[in-house]
């Protein structure tokens, strides 16, 4: 399965190949690909609410942010796990900045203001998702060098 659209590639950028986990999702705490996913598709009901496919309710919206799978490993077995990675702490904050783009794209909506939701989406939403996407690669990738005992 492509995690990625044509199309949506060429709004966020060059991407790393497909993330092949290193270890089992067992053995990490999480499955990358499937929070990789997650993502993308989180980007893709952004660009759904911005053309104008809008929830139902407002509830609808704010589930979108509501924690998600990685933020909870993140704060939780992630840190305990491979924090003193440098890898992890990049992912933390692009992980982060991810989500505060997209409260702030939602909000523009929600206030009406369609243009500037659409260009923050292509601007600095799709930056960030790059990042994440990117950064999940870099740790699987340190975490596959700590197995291995390589620094």
């Amino acid at each position: 399965m492509q995690l990625i659209s044509e199309r949506l590639g060429q709004e966020i950028g060059k991407l790393p190949n497909r993330i092949d986990q290193a270890h089992a999702p067992s053995f990490i705490g999480i499955d990358f690909v499937e929070v990789a996913e997650s993502h993308v598709l989180f980007f893709g009901r952004v660009k759904d609410f911005v053309h104008g496919e809008l929830p139902e309710t407002k509830a609808d919206l704010d589930e979108l942010g509501q924690s998600c799978k990685l933020e909870e490993w993140l704060q939780g077995f992630g840190a305990s796990r491979f924090g003193q990675l440098t890898a992890f702490g990049r992912l933390h904050d692009a992980h982060a900045e991810f989500h505060r783009h997209a409260t702030d794209v939602l909000e523009l909506i929600h206030a009406g203001s369609w243009i500037a939701a659409e260009h923050l989406r292509k601007s600095e939403l799709a930056q960030a998702l790059r990042r994440v996407l990117i950064t999940l690669t870099e740790l699987n990738e340190s975490i596959k060098k700590q197995a291995w005992g390589v620094s």
